[in-house]
């Protein structure tokens, strides 16, 4: 099994699912809404609230092997539990 590590998020799958998922990652372009306050709004003259911008991706991702026991066990495991207050 394959650990992806995606920003905030590591998920686990096949080898086979891995390579398929980092062929798409390759090749996807950044989406990014940026908001703007009123007082910049004002200062560049602009109307929208939001401006939608697309551009090459830069971030990387890690990728790391992982053994069928080691994922057995984390499975067993299962998600873990809050801390009581």
């Amino acid at each position: 099994m394959v650990v992806v590590d995606i920003g905030y998020k590591k998920l686990v799958m096949s080898k086979d699912k891995a390579m398929m998922l980092v062929e798409c990652l390759e090749s996807a372009d950044v989406y990014e809404e940026k908001w703007w306050s009123d007082d910049v709004r004002k200062e560049k003259g602009m109307d929208s609230t939001y401006t939608y911008h697309v551009y090459p991706n830069e971030s990387s991702f890690i990728m790391k092997i992982v053994s069928d026991s080691h994922y057995q066990m984390a499975r067993l495991a299962g998600k873990p539990q809050e801390k009581s207050k």
